[in-house]
């Protein structure tokens, strides 16, 4: 008994003090789980008169409705204020993401409509531990390695220094039956396989403190990202102008703070960042270059400035087919069938089509090696943003032909030769273009 007081009053205390760090009333998320009955417990004896509880259905399970009812009668029992919604969501790829993304954004509509000033969640330090080692599995930096932030603008969580065991003893002794999500078992589940394979051999393995430790180191990373982070942003204010980032300023920041001011300038801008998307941006300014960023954007070292250039607003252009009827036109060029010295066309079979590069195209000169269409642009310097629209022309059975004015070379005979002229649309074409076509 001294212990079931021992260890409430533990709960207690640390969900108070979290509850004290936010003015307003905060809105408990209870999914009827062990951890968060404990959560809502704790809350409706510190907090009464601040707290309200919501409950989601996710639409997974058929349990899942009279779950909710449960929780419901619970919380009325303790005179608290009820909310609750059903969200849509269907089992297939990716499930646990679309329902976090899901219960989140729930969870923020109704505490925003019903006047609640933050989101209280029930992860313990065991969920910190399951978190970190599966982002670290991940080949996760300092970034991810913070794992579950112990609070946010409108976010709690109280529990972070609390052990599963704990909120276990609690439930227990107010006489409370939990909800039991079969997903927590299942084998499918990263997140399960981390809880109930790889936790109980690492406490075996390195003691059954293992988990605090873990989650120590947690705070401790998400303490050095903050600091890290904060000079990042100090940083970018100093590099960052209208006109876009000062390369040599980038170039002379440490890496850890230049990853984390170039991953934030890009983020600001709408570009999703990968570790490896990084590393190759950061390349691209040593080397006062350019690289492909996510929507088909270009980031471009040029003249002392770091910029990204928007997709080039082109109408897209469907195959158009070469004949006796004179040029068409197609991106940068104007290509046509005509007398040499062009790029003849030997025995190909007609007709002629003129389009974009597709997945896997090779072109090759009459009789000799193929070469990757993709390896021909970036040879001549093709910018990215203008690899996707560069023509090709081919024949009746899609064997690429020319990559138009870079390869293969204009030789004379035998004709029908094919040939081209620039349109005057590009501002900057490559030195290579047209220099093995017949302009």
């Amino acid at each position: 008994m001294h212990d079931d007081r021992l260890n409430r009053a533990v709960i207690e205390k640390a969900v108070a003090a979290s509850f004290e760090r936010q003015a307003g009333r905060i809105l408990v998320a209870v999914s009827g789980g062990v951890d968060s009955l404990s959560l809502l417990l704790a809350a409706a004896r510190v907090a009464s008169g601040r707290t309200g509880v919501a409950t989601l259905d996710h639409g997974l399970r058929p349990e899942a409705p009279a779950e909710v009812d449960r929780v419901r009668e619970l919380v009325q029992s303790l005179g608290l204020p009820f909310h609750t919604e059903r969200l849509a969501l269907r089992m297939g790829p990716g499930v646990e993401a679309r329902a976090r993304t899901a219960r989140y954004a729930a969870l923020d509509r109704l505490a925003r409509e019903h006047g609640y000033a933050a989101i209280a969640t029930a992860h313990t330090a065991d969920d910190q531990a399951e978190t970190l080692l599966m982002r670290l599995s991940r080949g996760s930096a300092l970034r991810g390695a913070a794992s579950i932030r112990a609070d946010g603008p409108r976010l709690l969580r109280p529990l972070l220094t609390i052990r599963r065991a704990q909120t276990e003893a609690l439930v227990a002794a107010a006489g409370i039956e939990p909800v039991r999500d079969p997903s927590n078992h299942d084998p499918e589940l990263f997140r399960s396989r981390i809880r109930h394979h790889v936790l109980p051999v690492l406490r075996q393995a390195a003691g059954p403190s293992v988990v605090e430790r873990l989650a120590r180191f947690a705070r401790s990373a998400a303490e050095d990202e903050e600091l890290l982070a904060g000079y990042a942003a100090q940083a970018l204010e100093r590099v960052r102008d209208g006109k876009g980032l000062d390369a040599v300023g980038v170039r002379a920041l440490p890496w850890p703070i230049r990853a984390r001011a170039l991953r934030g300038w890009l983020e600001a801008l709408g570009h999703p960042v990968s570790d490896r998307l990084l590393r190759e941006v950061a390349a691209a300014i040593d080397r006062g270059g350019r690289t492909g960023l996510p929507h088909r954007a270009v980031l471009a070292t040029e003249g002392g400035w770091v910029r990204v250039l928007p997709k080039a607003e082109r109408a897209e252009v469907g195959p158009l087919q070469l004949g006796e009827g004179g040029p068409v036109t197609f991106g940068p060029f104007r290509v046509w069938l005509g007398e040499g010295p062009g790029v003849p066309v030997g025995a190909a079979t007609p007709p002629f089509l003129v389009r974009a590069r597709r997945p896997g195209d090779r072109v090759a000169a009459e009789g000799g090696p193929t070469r990757r269409v993709q390896d021909v642009l970036v040879d001549a310097a093709i910018p990215v943003e203008d690899r996707g629209i560069w023509p090709l022309v081919a024949d009746s059975r899609g064997r690429v032909l020319w990559v138009v004015g870079l390869w293969p070379h204009a030789h004379p005979g035998p004709g029908p030769f094919l040939r081209s002229e620039p349109t005057g649309d590009r501002e900057d074409p490559p030195p290579s273009a047209g220099k093995h076509g017949s302009l």
